[in-house]
């Protein structure tokens, strides 16, 4: 049973008349609507567990779920086996692959890629040797961010916390920028009524303006003829159409346009008709908004190629080995009693990003050493560098979230002394780590625990 409608703000409800005429009513009725619940499949994690559920049309790694579970209860969760994302904005994977070879290896900045859906996404497409610059400048949702990839597993991104305005150091430098700016977020209304309490006319001019000041700051650091892609949750016409007019203006920036099938409901909009707009009464998903452009090829590419041998700090030793199945693969820093393990292809460009940005996180974080030992880290158990031959431990479910909710508990089993992988399902959740008294101490970091566990009847 449809409940009654949703009450929007007078002069949004007049503008969205407007602008969707005959399909208002439909439009308006979908907002009364429960929201679609989507999940992203990790590739780099893969599992058979959800192959029967109806595929996203635009994404081969989405997928919809017949209900919103309680995810907080789910280890593949924690694990990073799969990252709970709204639909629409998967699109981005449509987008790349029509705009970029996926193949090739890229310089990629997400700019505002706090909590990580985003960034997750572009890591599982991107090759391997790519760099991902994961930027969000609000601490807090720096550290959720942070959280985010290290349950992805990968190594080849450094996450930042700079200002827009500082990018302009790296002139010429990526590839690709995604711009997922913050907006008035009228595309959330349906499942954050917050929306509609916070929305004004006034904050959507103020939104449009700080876009547009965002814009300008990175797009001197897009190199020649690289791709920016702009997205926002918001169906307003300020914002989309009205910034992509403005980025060609001021810019020089031409947009992409895109064939998609006729069958999504997606809607095309802006200059050439290269602005693709997600209503919820058209395509099962949210309200979203996105176009890519390219900048003009120049005739010099001021790209530094270094042709010198590259010094590297520190190589593998005996106890990297031990606990990466791809060693050779890292060049290694010590800060103080800290391992951090850059990959190598990208060392040249973690020495340029440190130069000119905050960062607060770069390749994988291995963990301490004393005496020559590693205590590993929580994001090692998470990646997928991590050896095969670390000793393991296989829970099921109700022990795995015993774990997860920091409880000590040895399940009436005897384990190995030292550094023991807890496993769900094969996917490394933490470390449990067993004294040589036999004794118990569960690693997992209390600020990722669960605090409240659901407890049926």
């Amino acid at each position: 049973m449809t409940n009654s409608l949703v009450k929007l703000p007078l002069a949004l409800e007049t503008r969205l008349r407007k602008q969707l005429d005959a399909e208002f009513d439909s439009f308006h009725s979908a907002l009364s609507e429960p929201a679609p619940i989507s999940i992203r499949l990790n590739p780099g994690k893969p599992t058979n567990q959800y192959s029967d559920l109806d595929p996203i049309a635009w994404s081969g790694l989405g997928k919809y779920l017949e209900s919103r579970p309680r995810f907080t209860d789910d280890p593949l969760f924690h694990a990073g086996v799969y990252y709970v994302q709204e639909a629409s904005s998967m699109f981005l994977e449509y987008v790349l692959e029509k705009v970029i070879d996926l193949k090739q290896d890229h310089r990629v900045l997400d700019l505002s890629a706090a909590p990580g859906g985003k960034a997750t996404h572009l890591q599982a497409l991107l090759s391997k040797d790519s760099l991902l610059v994961a930027n969000e400048i609000i601490t807090s949702r720096n550290k959720i961010l942070r959280q985010n990839l290290a349950r992805w597993g990968g190594d080849n991104y450094i996450v930042t916390q700079s200002d827009p305005k500082y990018f302009k150091k790296l002139s010429n430098y990526f590839d690709l920028i995604l711009v997922d700016a913050p907006c008035s977020g009228e595309g959330l209304m349906r499942k954050d009524p917050g929306a509609i309490e916070a929305w004004s006319e006034e904050n959507v001019t103020l939104c449009s303006r700080r876009q547009k000041r965002i814009l300008a700051d990175v797009v001197p650091s897009l190199s020649s003829g690289g791709i920016l892609i702009y997205s926002t949750c918001t169906y307003s016409e300020v914002e989309n159409e009205e910034n992509m007019k403005w980025l060609q203006q001021e810019s020089g920036l031409t947009p992409l346009p895109l064939d998609i099938p006729e069958s999504w409901g997606v809607t095309s909009c802006g200059p050439d008709n290269a602005g693709y707009r997600f209503f919820p009464h058209r395509t099962r998903g949210e309200g979203f908004f996105i176009a890519a452009f390219q900048k003009a090829e120049s005739p010099s590419r001021p790209r530094k190629e270094s042709h010198k041998p590259i010094r590297y700090p520190d190589l593998a030793s005996p106890e990297d080995r031990r606990w990466l199945h791809a060693p050779d693969r890292y060049t290694f820093l010590n800060r103080e009693e800290h391992r951090v393990a850059i990959p190598k292809s990208l060392y040249e460009d973690y020495l340029s990003i440190n130069r000119s940005l905050r960062v607060t996180s770069s390749g994988l974080y291995m963990g301490k050493v004393y005496h020559g030992l590693l205590k590993p880290s929580p994001e090692l158990a998470l990646n997928q560098a991590l050896s095969s031959n670390i000793p393991t431990i296989e829970f099921s479910v109700d022990q795995a979230l015993d774990y997860l909710a920091h409880i000590n508990k040895s399940h009436g089993h005897e384990y190995a002394s030292g550094y023991n992988l807890v496993v769900y399902n094969g996917f490394g959740l933490g470390w449990l780590h067993v004294l040589k008294t036999g004794q118990i101490r569960n690693k997992y970091p209390s600020a990722w625990r669960i605090l409240q566990r659901y407890k049926k009847n």
